[in-house]
C-alpha cells in the first residue's frame, strides 16, 4: 500500500510508453535542416554475437528507394550502443536509425549487454570496451558496409562511442560522444554535493534489465544512503554513490579518462549549455587537448538540456532560438566530413543564447574572451566597483525541512521550454539577489562562470547555492547557470572545511559555464541561497550526509566588505554593458 499512487502512475506511465513506442515513435523524424539522400530507410534485426558468445539486440536501418527496397551498394556504417531500448520511445532510436539511413549511412543500433533485448548480465560500464569492438568487427565484415564505422550517442551511449573509440578497432574512422564525460565522480557529484535529482536517481533506474518505477524514489527519505531499498528498487550504483562522497579509491575504478589514452581518431565532443553533464563533457574535452593534443578534435555547445528538448522546441524558457537546435545535423556535418577527408570545421563551436548566433574559436575557454568580475555589494546591487571599506553582512536562515526547490533549474530530465520566470523564488527569505544596473549594450558571456563568496555559518557543515539570473525591463527573471560548494563537518582533502568559530571564509562555486547574451536593458543577476533541492541532495547541516536522519536551522551569513569581498567572475566578448 505505500507505495500505491507510485504504481498506479507508473501504471498509466507505461501504457503511455506503450502506446508511443508503436503509434508514435514508428512515425517520428529528427528535426533537420539537412537533405536526406535516400526515400526511405529499411529496418534489419539481429542477435550479435560477443567474444564470450554473448548475443546483444541489435537493429541495423539501411538506406532504402521510394518503392522500399533497399539501396544498392555498400555504406559507412553509424553505431549507437544504447541501454535505453532500441525501440523504445524514451530515446526515439528508430527515429535516429532513420535519420542516418536516409543520409546514407548503415545505422546499427544495439542494446547493451543485460539490457531490454540483449543477453548477459548488466554491469555499468565494464564490457562497453570489448562489446564495441565485437560489434564494430561484426559490422565491418557485413555485405552492406564498406568498412567504415562512425560512433555517436549521447548520455551513457556518449559514453559508449568513447569506449568504442577506444577499443582500435581499426574499422573506426571516428567519434561524437555527445552529453558525457569519463569522470563518474564529476557526473555524480558537483562541489561536494551529490546530484540527485539526476544521476543518482539514474542508478537507481538502471538497477534492472529494463524502465524501473522511478515514482517510488521518494528524494526526502531519511538516511538518504536507505531511499532506494524503501522504494524496493535495491542499487548497488546508487549505493556507492552515496558512500563515497569525496575521491575515494571507488571513484578511480569509475574514472575512464584513461581511454582518451587509446584514441587515435578524430572526435567531436559535444553538449548543451543547460545539461547537467557539461562538467563532465568539458573536463573529458580538455583532458583530449591535453593528453592527445595529435587528434583532430571538435568541441560544440548548444542551447541544449540532456534531453535536447530545445531540437524539438525551439525554446529555452521565453527564449527563441531559431538557429541553435538541429543538434544531429551537426554531428553529421562532422562525420560526413572525416568520411569525404574534409576540413572538420572551426575547433570550438559555441551557441549564444540570446543572440541566436554561433561564436566559432581556436580553444576553450574562448581566448579572445576578456575576464569581467563584478562584486556583490551589501545593498542588493551586483557593479565592477569593489568595495572600498566596511559594508553591512547580510543573513538568511536555511532550513534543510524547507529547502528551496530547484523546479526552477535544470536537471538530467529538465526540458529548457519549461524554464519559467524565477521571480517566485526571489520572495524566499532564504534567497538573496543581487542585481546590475540596466545594461547600456548587449553584453555576451561566453566561458566559464564561477562565484566568490565570502560566508559563514553556525553549522558544523553546510551547503551554499549560486545561479546566474537574466532579469529584463519587465522584471521576468530567466534561469542561466547554477552551481553549489559543500562546506564539510570534517576535513577532507576536496570540500572545503567549515569554519568552526564561525569567522568568514572565501568559498569558490563553480558555475560550469555558459554562452548567453545579456540583452540591452536587461540585468545581470546572483542568487545566492543554500540549497537547489533535489537538483542536488540537501545538506542537513549535521551530517554525515548519507546516514543523516537529524536536521538543524543554520544561519548564514554573506560578507561584503573590502577585506572579505564576494563577486562573480565571467568572460566577455566586446565590451561589457
Amino acid at each position: 500500500m505505500p507505495h500505491l499512487i507510485a504504481d498506479t502512475k507508473w501504471a498509466f506511465t507505461r501504457l503511455y510508453m506503450a502506446a508511443s513506442k508503436h503509434l508514435v515513435t514508428p512515425f517520428k523524424e529528427l528535426p533537420s535542416a539537412t537533405a536526406a539522400r535516400h526515400a526511405k530507410a529499411v529496418r534489419e534485426s539481429h542477435m550479435v554475437a560477443m567474444r564470450d558468445g554473448v548475443a546483444l539486440n541489435t537493429d541495423v536501418y539501411l538506406p532504402a528507394e521510394s518503392g522500399g527496397d533497399r539501396a544498392p551498394g555498400t555504406f559507412p556504417a553509424v553505431l549507437i550502443r544504447v541501454p535505453y531500448g532500441n525501440r523504445e520511445s524514451y530515446t526515439y532510436m528508430p527515429a535516429v536509425g532513420r535519420f542516418w539511413a536516409r543520409r546514407g549511412y548503415a545505422c546499427a543500433v544495439q542494446d547493451v549487454r543485460g539490457r531490454f533485448g540483449s543477453q548477459g548480465q548488466w554491469t555499468t560500464f565494464v564490457n562497453e570496451v570489448d562489446d564495441g569492438h565485437d560489434t564494430i568487427d561484426w559490422i565491418a565484415r557485413r555485405p552492406w558496409s564498406d568498412g567504415r564505422v562512425a560512433l555517436t550517442g549521447e548520455s551513457y551511449y556518449g559514453f559508449t562511442a568513447w569506449a568504442g573509440a577506444a577499443s582500435q578497432h581499426p574499422a573506426v574512422v571516428c567519434t561524437a560522444p555527445g552529453d558525457m564525460g569519463l569522470d563518474m565522480y564529476t557526473m555524480l557529484y558537483e562541489g561536494g554535493a551529490l546530484c540527485l535529482g539526476s544521476t543518482a536517481m539514474w542508478a537507481c533506474d538502471q538497477a534492472g534489465s529494463g524502465y524501473l518505477n522511478w515514482y517510488r524514489l521518494d528524494s526526502e527519505h531519511l538516511p538518504l544512503r536507505e531511499m532506494s531499498e524503501a522504494a524496493g528498487l535495491p542499487s548497488d550504483n546508487y549505493r556507492d554513490a552515496v558512500d563515497n562522497p569525496t575521491r575515494m579509491a571507488r571513484w578511480e575504478e569509475l574514472d575512464f579518462r584513461h581511454l582518451i589514452d587509446k584514441i587515435e581518431v578524430p572526435v567531436m565532443v559535444w553538449d548543451g549549455w543547460y545539461d547537467v553533464l557539461l562538467p563532465g563533457a568539458l573536463q573529458a574535452w580538455q583532458e583530449l587537448a591535453v593528453r592527445r593534443p595529435e587528434v583532430p578534435r571538435r568541441l560544440v555547445i548548444g542551447p541544449t538540456d540532456h534531453e535536447t528538448s530545445s531540437d524539438h522546441s525551439g525554446r529555452i524558457g521565453r527564449i527563441a532560438i531559431p538557429e541553435g537546435p538541429r543538434t544531429w545535423d551537426r554531428v553529421l556535418e562532422f562525420i560526413d566530413a572525416v568520411m569525404a577527408s574534409r576540413d572538420l570545421g572551426p575547433r570550438v563551436s559555441l551557441y549564444i543564447t540570446g543572440a541566436d548566433r554561433w561564436h566559432h574559436t581556436t580553444a576553450w575557454p574562448p581566448p579572445e574572451a576578456r575576464p569581467y568580475r563584478l562584486y556583490l555589494h551589501a545593498d542588493g546591487t551586483l557593479s565592477p566597483m569593489a568595495p572600498t571599506g566596511p559594508e553591512p553582512d547580510i543573513q538568511f536562515t536555511y532550513d534543510p525541512a524547507d529547502p528551496v526547490r530547484s523546479w526552477q533549474g535544470k536537471d538530467l530530465w529538465a526540458m529548457t521550454r519549461g524554464l519559467e520566470d524565477r521571480r517566485p523564488l526571489h520572495r524566499r527569505p532564504d534567497v538573496l539577489v543581487y542585481r546590475s544596473e540596466p545594461l547600456e549594450r548587449p553584453t555576451d558571456i561566453v566561458g566559464p562562470v564561477s562565484v566568490r563568496l565570502a560566508v559563514s555559518t553556525t553549522a558544523p557543515g553546510t551547503d551554499f547555492t549560486a545561479a546566474l539570473i537574466d532579469i529584463a525591463s519587465d522584471g521576468h527573471a530567466q534561469f542561466v547557470q547554477e552551481g553549489i560548494c559543500r562546506l564539510s563537518h570534517t576535513d577532507q582533502t576536496d570540500t572545503p572545511q567549515a569554519p568552526a568559530d564561525g569567522a568568514p571564509r572565501h568559498i569558490d562555486i563553480s558555475l560550469t559555464a555558459t554562452g548567453y547574451r545579456f540583452a540591452a536593458g536587461h540585468r545581470i543577476a546572483i542568487e545566492v541561497s543554500s540549497s537547489s533541492f533535489d537538483r542536488w541532495d540537501r545538506n542537513l547541516n549535521t551530517g554525515p550526509d548519507g546516514d543523516g536522519v537529524t536536521m538543524r536551522t543554520a544561519r548564514q551569513t554573506i560578507h561584503h566588505s573590502a577585506q572579505t569581498p564576494s563577486h562573480l567572475d565571467v568572460l566577455v566578448l566586446g565590451e561589457p554593458g
